[in-house]
């Protein structure tokens, strides 16, 4: 046996690569249905900067989130429709959800900015003055007077770290209720 035979026997061969399958070809069908599926709302990033607003308002684009609830310009403000609860003093406390509801936070919350777009803000002042009437938390025993409010914050004066403020730079009061009193309807905005 000559040298040359001899080392090409003992050489590790390649291996054999093995056909391919239907099975093979219904997996790559299925990644690339997957990838177009995940690049699907790039679709809405197409044309002009107009048709590409239009498009973002009109569908969700997830997982990119560009629809209007997470992407929209609120020009560092937000409005905050909510009740407020207001002392001898006249300062102004925060009144607890549960006067209103036992849902969560964020479902009173959805309920009393529908009963004032709805134009029933009186009754949702009268709820929260009759449950204060009868059962005030400890934080709230100073309080005489709710007001239901959309009130307007400025993010920067929210957050600031060297002088925040908590108190809206524009308010409307929709309705008023003496605790223990009548309900009324306002349409008072103060600056």
């Amino acid at each position: 046996m000559s040298t040359l035979s001899h080392l090409t026997s003992r050489l590790i061969k390649p291996p054999q690569q093995p056909a391919v399958t239907n099975r093979d070809l219904w997996a790559v069908a299925g990644y690339a249905a997957f990838a177009g599926v995940l690049l699907s709302p790039l679709r809405h990033y197409l044309g002009t900067p107009r048709e590409i607003k239009r498009k973002k308002v009109e569908h969700d684009s997830f997982p990119m989130s560009t629809y209007p609830m997470f992407s929209a310009d609120r020009k560092g403000r937000v409005t905050v429709p909510h009740v407020v609860g207001i002392t001898s003093q006249w300062e102004r406390i925060p009144l607890h959800y549960r006067h209103y509801g036992t849902g969560g936070l964020n479902q009173v919350r959805k309920q009393i900015a529908r009963g004032i777009r709805r134009g029933e803000a009186a009754n949702i002042a009268q709820r929260y003055a009759d449950a204060l009437a009868a059962a005030p938390r400890r934080n709230e025993t100073d309080v005489v007077r709710v007001l239901v409010v959309r009130s307007r914050f400025r993010f920067d004066d929210y957050f600031s770290t060297t002088d925040p403020s908590d108190q809206p730079f524009r308010e409307t009061i929709h309705a008023q209720c003496e605790v223990g009193g009548v309900a009324e309807l306002l349409e008072e905005h103060i600056a």
